[in-house]
C-alpha cells in the first residue's frame, strides 16, 4: 500500500503546483481569435492524420465538435484511374461564414507514401484556410510564400511511356500455429488496369489457398486419452475477371463484365460469368464523393462445372442472369450514408432469385453524440451448386461447404458520446496516449 501512495504522492507533487500557478499566457487573447476549424474525415483513410493537421496548421483553433466551428472542413475520396487518390476537400462556412463553401482538391500518386499524402492534403488546406483566417486578428501574422517554376509561364506537355496503364501484384501469407493447431494462408494477385475520362479497363486475376490442422484427442470409456485423430481442412479458390466501361457523358455508362473461378466452398470447379450492363447516375459522376445514386442493369450468360453432383443432379449447366443494382452513398456535414440494394433471378427459373440491402448510416444527433448503424441482409433461393452429398462436420464446424439456407444477416450499432473542451490543437504522444487512458485524482489544501 505504501509503494501505492508514494506513486501517487509524487504525481499530485508534479501536477498540482502547474495547476496552481496557472500564470498568464501573454499570446491568448491572439490564439482565441483564431479561426475555428473541425476536421472530418475517416480515420481509415489513408492521409488523414488529424494529430499531424494540428501540428502542422497552427494558425487557428482545432475544436471537437462541427457546432463550434467556423469552418467544417469535410474530406472525402476517391481512387483514380492510375491507381492513386483523388481528395475532395469541402471547406463549409458555419457561424460568420454560413453560407460560404470552397471545393478543394488533391491527387496523390499510388506509389506516394502516407507522409507525402498528409503533406499534400495539409498543404492544401492550409491554401483554402487563408481566405477565412484572412479575417482574423491573426491576418497580420499569416505569411503567404510563392515558389515559382523553373520556367516562368511553361506549361509541361505531359507523356506517359504506360498509356495510362497501371499494373500491380501482391502476394502474402500468414501462418499460426500451437501444439495442437496450425494454420497457413496463401493469397496472390494481379491486375493491370487502364482508366481515363472516356475508358475504364479493370482486369485481375487472384489465387488464395487456406489449409487448418487439428490434433483432436481420442478417449476410452473410462475417460483417459488413448490417442489423438487430426482433422485437416483445406479451401482453394482462384480466378479472374474483367470489366470494361465506356462513358456515354456525365450521367450514363455502359460495359461488359466477364469474371471466371473455381471455389471448392461453392462446390464449382468452374464458374463462368458475362454479359453486358448499362449503368446510370442521377447525380454527375463529378460529384461522386459527396453523393452518388446510380441505377445499374446487367445481363449475363452463366455456365458451371460443379465438383459434385448437385441436388438438382447437375455437374454443369449454362444459366442466363439478370440483375438490378441500385447504389446510394452520401457524405455531409450531419454524416454519411450508404447503402446497396441488389436483385438478381435466372431467367429460366424467377423463382431462382436473390435480394441482398447492404448499408449503413453514422449520424451527429447532437453535439457530441453519434450513432451508427450498418448491415446486410440476403433473401436466397438461387444455390444452384450446392453438393448432392452434403457436408462433412469438419465442412460443417469449420465452413468450408456452403450450406443451404434461404435468408443470411450480419447488424450493428452503436452510440458514441464525447464532451468536454472544445479546443483540440495539442498533440502530447507521450506513453503512447493521445488524451485518454487512466487518470488519477489528487488533493491539496
Amino acid at each position: 500500500m505504501r509503494p501505492v501512495l508514494a506513486a501517487v504522492g509524487l504525481v499530485c507533487a508534479l501536477v498540482v503546483p502547474v495547476v496552481a500557478q496557472n500564470p498568464p499566457d501573454t499570446t491568448r487573447n491572439a490564439q482565441d481569435s483564431a479561426l475555428r476549424v473541425f476536421f472530418d474525415c475517416s480515420s481509415f483513410l489513408s492521409g488523414c492524420d488529424l494529430d499531424y493537421f494540428r501540428t502542422e496548421i497552427t494558425f487557428v483553433n482545432h475544436v471537437r465538435a462541427p457546432e463550434d466551428a467556423d469552418v467544417h472542413v469535410l474530406i472525402t475520396s476517391q481512387t483514380t484511374g492510375g491507381g492513386g487518390t483523388e481528395y475532395t476537400i469541402a471547406l463549409i462556412g458555419r457561424r460568420r461564414h454560413v453560407g460560404q463553401v470552397d471545393t478543394l482538391r488533391y491527387v496523390a500518386g499510388k506509389t506516394d507514401t502516407n507522409q507525402e499524402r498528409r503533406r499534400g492534403l495539409a498543404h492544401t488546406i492550409r491554401l483554402g484556410l487563408v481566405r477565412y483566417a484572412a479575417a482574423t486578428p491573426l491576418a497580420p501574422q499569416i505569411e503567404v510564400t510563392y515558389t515559382a517554376p523553373l520556367t516562368a509561364g511553361a506549361r509541361l506537355a505531359v507523356h506517359d511511356p504506360w498509356n495510362y496503364w497501371v499494373f500491380s501484384l501482391s502476394g502474402n501469407g500468414f501462418f499460426r500455429g500451437e501444439k495442437s493447431f496450425n494454420s497457413q494462408s496463401i493469397y496472390g494477385s494481379a491486375s493491370a488496369n487502364r482508366v481515363t475520362a472516356d475508358l475504364k479497363v479493370l482486369l485481375s486475376v487472384f489465387e488464395n489457398y487456406n489449409r487448418n490442422a487439428f490434433d483432436v484427442p481420442i478417449y476410452d470409456s473410462t475417460g483417459a486419452q488413448i490417442g489423438t485423430q487430426t482433422i485437416v481442412s483445406i479451401s482453394r479458390s482462384y480466378g479472374g475477371d474483367a470489366l470494361i466501361v465506356r462513358s456515354l457523358g456525365g450521367h450514363w455508362s455502359a460495359g461488359v463484365e466477364i469474371s471466371a473461378d473455381r471455389s471448392t466452398y461453392s462446390n464449382e470447379d468452374l464458374a463462368f460469368k458475362g454479359g453486358p450492363a448499362i449503368e446510370f447516375d442521377v447525380f454527375p459522376y463529378d460529384q461522386s464523393t459527396r453523393k452518388l445514386l446510380r441505377f445499374l442493369y446487367r445481363v449475363t450468360a452463366n455456365y458451371f462445372k460443379y465438383s459434385d453432383t448437385t441436388i438438382f443432379e447437375r455437374v454443369r449447366e449454362t444459366r442466363p442472369q439478370q440483375a438490378l443494382v441500385v447504389g446510394l452513398s452520401a457524405t455531409q456535414p450531419w454524416g454519411t450514408a450508404f447503402g446497396t440494394l441488389t436483385g438478381s433471378t435466372y431467367l429460366y427459373d424467377f423463382h431462382k432469385n436473390n435480394l441482398e440491402l447492404f448499408g449503413g448510416v453514422s449520424v451527429r444527433v447532437v453535439r457530441g453524440l453519434s450513432f451508427s448503424v450498418s448491415g446486410d441482409v440476403s433473401l436466397v433461393h438461387d444455390q444452384l451448386f450446392l453438393p448432392k452429398r452434403g457436408a462433412s462436420e469438419a465442412e460443417v464446424l469449420l465452413q468450408r461447404r456452403a450450406l443451404a439456407t434461404n435468408y443470411q444477416y450480419f447488424a450493428s450499432a452503436g452510440l458514441s458520446f464525447s464532451f468536454g473542451s472544445k479546443i483540440n490543437n495539442v498533440v502530447n504522444p507521450r506513453f503512447g496516449r493521445s488524451g485518454g487512458g487512466s487518470s488519477t485524482i489528487c488533493f491539496s489544501n
